[in-house]
């Protein structure tokens, strides 16, 4: 994949979609307003990664490595989403925030981040 970012949207959309049912391109594609092509050359990038495979039907999975990352990304969107929501910022504002800031978000700050919304002064 091109940037790290766009590998983390991937992968934290094919987990969100996971959720609801089956992950076709053609719902990825429209979920992250891109063309079905670009959804085909990215998965396979994807695939090769080892984040994600497609069965037999053309259904996209995620590896046990895609899963985890999909995880971290999704944590660290939860934790930015909560913090700036208890800062008082309009919740659709958080969430593209939160969006835009998980994927330059290091572990060390994170976890410093995770602590405040656990102990809060």
């Amino acid at each position: 994949m091109k940037t790290k970012r766009i590998t983390e949207d991937y992968v934290k959309m094919i987990y969100q979609l996971s959720q609801k049912g089956e992950v076709r391109c053609c719902r990825l594609a429209e979920r992250l307003s891109v063309s079905r092509p670009t959804v085909s050359v990215s998965i396979k990038a994807l695939s090769e990664e080892g984040l994600v495979y497609q069965d037999d039907i053309k259904n996209i999975h995620l590896t046990e490595q895609g899963l985890k990352l999909a995880r971290e990304v999704e944590a660290r969107h939860r934790v930015l989403y909560e913090l700036l929501i208890t800062l008082g910022v309009d919740e659709r504002i958080a969430s593209i925030d939160a969006c835009k800031m998980e994927h330059a978000l290091g572990e060390e700050s994170f976890q410093a981040l995770q602590s405040l919304l656990s102990n809060p002064k």
